[in-house]
């Protein structure tokens, strides 16, 4: 876990109102006009050439210049082991309450904390709020997740629970609406790859499926794109794609649709059966085709028409 430099207290500010903005500043509480990370520190340099800078009132602290507090390592160790103490209380405090919820309790208050601003942007990718409360996609505050460097980060996440037949939950999905090299991640770094997502999970799998790559791209083809008579599935990613095979394996009629630049994975997917899996090629994602270049469903079932 990424913990706010002790040496930030030589600074005169309040340590434990800092967290971990990226790999060479800390965001936190001016000690001026107060807020909560509105005041910048730049740590990419040796302690003490750092400055800090509030971008509400424009306070200025260099530490080499400008200390307000005199460290004392005594009561560093003993904030540090404070720390450490209320991050295990936590832990434990969230392990028991996660313990008292039923999985049904814990997405279904995911949910209850969607915004109207978080409902406005899933209404602009295509989205209304009566298919946002019947598939449960929901917000929380904070996920923590690794980024490529192996660094614990956090970030805001849309949540969506990948339900299979019957609404049966699987795994939870984040949508995280920071910017990091990750755009989406599974609950414990499971991964997408065991299971499929189900864009009407309380019907049946039809003998007509379409299988598209990512949870958002599915919702957006179910509900504005396919002909009548059609199941659509989703993926988590062009590599995951086996789950949503194997369940669609007897069905008479598949059209696999993944993002631009998947060829190869496309032709694994339809070698599983040519007789009945037909590849469909499109020059943008599906869900910006149909937001930003004017797909239509009369459109859409020409091209699976004519990719058969």
């Amino acid at each position: 876990m990424n913990k706010p430099p002790l040496e930030l207290l030589q600074m005169g500010l309040d340590v434990n109102s800092f967290t971990y903005s990226d790999r060479k500043s800390w965001r936190g509480a001016c000690p001026k006009c107060g807020g909560n990370r509105r005041f910048l520190v730049f740590t990419d340099n040796e302690f003490p050439l750092w400055f800090g800078r509030c971008d509400i009132c424009g306070m200025e602290i260099k530490a080499w210049t400008k200390v307000k507090v005199k460290y004392d390592p005594i009561r560093a160790a003993a904030l540090q082991a404070e720390r450490e103490r209320e991050d295990a209380e936590r832990a434990e405090y969230r392990r028991v309450k996660l313990a008292e919820f039923t999985t049904r309790e814990i997405w279904n208050e995911l949910h209850e904390r969607m915004t109207s601003d978080h409902i406005d942007w899933w209404e602009s990718q295509g989205i209304p709020e009566g298919i946002l409360n019947y598939l449960h996609i929901g917000y929380t505050a904070d996920k923590g997740f690794y980024n490529k460097e192996k660094e614990l980060l956090h970030s805001p996440a849309f949540t969506i629970p990948w339900f299979g037949q019957g609404f049966k939950f699987n795994t939870m999905q984040y949508r995280l609406i920071n910017d990091h090299d990750r755009r989406y991640i599974f609950e414990d770094a499971l991964g997408g790859g065991k299971f499929y997502y189900m864009t009407e999970p309380d019907q049946p799998i039809g003998d007509k499926v379409v299988i598209c790559e990512g949870a958002k791209k599915s919702i957006v083809t179910q509900f504005w794109l396919i002909p009548e008579g059609f199941t659509v599935l989703a993926a988590s990613s062009a590599n995951t794609f086996d789950a949503a095979l194997e369940a669609t394996k007897d069905c008479g009629l598949r059209y696999i649709i993944m993002d631009p630049g998947s060829e190869y994975w496309e032709k694994k997917a339809v070698a599983t059966n040519k007789k009945t899996t037909h590849a469909v090629r499109l020059p943008y994602k599906i869900d910006d085709a149909w937001r930003d270049y004017g797909l239509d469903r009369t459109t859409f079932t020409n091209i699976l028409t004519n990719a058969i």
